[in-house]
């Protein structure tokens, strides 16, 4: 079986819509900028490290820059 969907960005302009039911909001969504997602079944589970999982950096110029753009959860955060 195959799940397949799609989310496209949106800009939320004003207002703060994780305030509940109630909270007034202008946004709008950006189609040319999104996430998708396959998900199909399989006998066992890989998770693959990306480039920005990396724990080797060349020196502690690149260790900041990475914290910086990425944050540091100690380990490779699963």
């Amino acid at each position: 079986m195959i799940f397949e969907s799609r989310a496209y960005a949106r800009a939320g302009l004003l207002g703060n819509p994780s305030d509940g039911y109630f909270g007034k909001t202008i946004s709008i969504s950006v189609r040319n900028f999104g996430a998708h997602v396959s998900l199909y079944e399989s006998p066992e589970l890989h998770i693959e490290p990306q480039a920005e999982d990396k724990n080797i950096f060349r020196n502690i110029y690149q260790l900041v820059e990475s914290v910086d753009l990425t944050g540091y959860y100690g380990a490779i955060a699963w």
